[in-house]
């Protein structure tokens, strides 16, 4: 005869009680862990702003990132020896134009902002699949937000970025240097695109929970 190995389960031992708790104290690590994520990188996206204004307000001037023509340089030493290229760097005008100063705000305040915008749509979508909400109202609009958001954070670093690199060098060297277009990268416009995918298909998966619950 087979002696049966299951364990006796102690007496007044709620099992679903148990497990519905572990599942709540899990959901709740999920949930801060999150949380504290989301608080590392909005308070990241805070002191980068701060410390780009400080730049902004300095007292010797603006500090603003210029991009212009490669031009060859020699590092100090031996005839020929560290030769390299600039394109880049950044200059500081203490007399810059009123168009150009607003560009330079508007370059390091709107991408801020639309990040903190990402971080808190992030945060309340990932809550909300922490509860089990993955098709709730309101999810697909979250992450539309944040595409669109991503989009308009992208769209203005480079504009306006473009366009202070430009007003900078003309005031710093009266027009005899001419900038060239801000740095150009696609990811944060194909993550956009991304992002907005995902919306599209939560937001089918919305309707068709709320058909769902409407045969039943």
């Amino acid at each position: 005869m087979t002696e049966s190995t299951d364990r006796p389960t102690p007496s007044g031992f709620d099992h679903a009680a148990w497990q519905a708790a572990k599942t709540q104290r899990s959901n709740r690590n999920d949930l801060v862990s999150v949380l504290g994520a989301a608080v590392v990188a909005a308070g990241a996206v805070v002191v980068t702003l701060v410390l780009r204004l400080l730049d902004v307000f300095g007292t010797d001037g603006t500090r603003v990132p210029v991009f212009f023509d490669a031009v060859d340089a020699v590092l100090p030493g031996a005839a020929g020896a560290g030769a390299f290229t600039i394109d880049q760097g950044s200059v500081v005008v203490a007399d810059l134009p009123v168009v150009t100063f607003v560009c330079v705000l508007l370059a390091a305040i709107l991408p801020a902002i639309a990040n903190l915008v990402v971080i808190v749509c992030a945060f309340r979508f990932f809550r909300r699949l922490l509860r089990g909400d993955a098709f709730a109202p309101g999810n697909a609009r979250l992450l539309s937000i944040a595409s669109i958001a991503i989009l308009c954070g992208w769209i203005a670093d480079t504009w306006f970025g473009t366009m202070a690199s430009n007003g900078a060098l003309a005031a710093a060297t009266d027009g005899a240097v001419e900038g060239t277009p801000y740095p150009l990268t696609w990811i944060p416009f194909f993550v956009a695109m991304a992002v907005g995918g995902l919306a599209i298909a939560f937001r089918a998966g919305e309707r068709l929970r709320a058909d769902t619950e409407g045969l039943v």
